[in-house]
């Protein structure tokens, strides 16, 4: 299996996949992409968010990664481009799993990226994650079970993003509770919760 995870911005992939990505990178050593589309740099606050989107996939050990500078907040702006460059990837990465933004985010950017992933990945399967504050209407219908240490193995990763933590929604305390609520339905301790667009078999 080939995986990419694909994010609008730094943080964005390790929120609502990092367990995820944890678990997977065992057994996809080399097979794990991921790209995302801002950097991000240019509001203020977020200066270095760059480096700590590369300390965040050295936690998880992945060196197949990379970093575009789409301005922030703008992505609607530039969805041809976006979807160009997801077609370059596809043809040279090949995933046979796509792991992205909710198609009812809120958030303009994640919506834009999920639309992309959509149009171009038509023979992938497409999962998409969850996030902390912009997927009122979630209702997921995949569930992946993760042993503590994967959950905080997400933890750390997200802890490398110290421009985050004034944002009232960057908590870890509210990273695990969401994982041992995910957790409950399948009678696990934690897990992370996707919405299947489509599965590939």
């Amino acid at each position: 299996m080939r995986i990419l995870c694909v994010g609008a911005h730094p943080d964005d992939v390790e929120t609502g996949a990092g367990g995820f990505i944890t678990k997977m990178k065992k057994d996809c050593e080399n097979k794990l992409m991921v790209v995302v589309f801002s950097n991000c740099e240019e509001q203020k606050g977020n200066e270095g968010i760059a480096e700590e989107f590369n300390k965040s996939m050295q936690t998880f050990g992945i060196d197949n990664f990379r970093l575009l500078d789409f301005p922030n907040t703008r992505l609607p702006e530039h969805a041809a481009e976006i979807r160009t460059e997801l077609e370059k990837i596809r043809d040279g990465f090949s995933p046979s799993m796509v792991v992205t933004h909710n198609m009812n985010s809120t958030h303009q950017d994640h919506k834009t990226l999920a639309e992309a992933c959509i149009r171009v990945f038509r023979d992938s399967s497409i999962l998409m994650y969850e996030e902390l504050k912009s997927t009122p209407k979630f209702v997921p219908n995949m569930f992946i079970s993760l042993a503590p240490e994967e959950i905080e193995n997400k933890v750390k990763a997200l802890e490398c993003y110290k421009s985050q933590f004034r944002r009232y929604y960057f908590n870890m305390d509210y990273v695990r509770s969401l994982a041992h609520v995910r957790g409950k339905p399948i009678r696990k301790d934690f897990a992370e919760a996707f919405e299947v667009y489509q599965y590939v078999w």
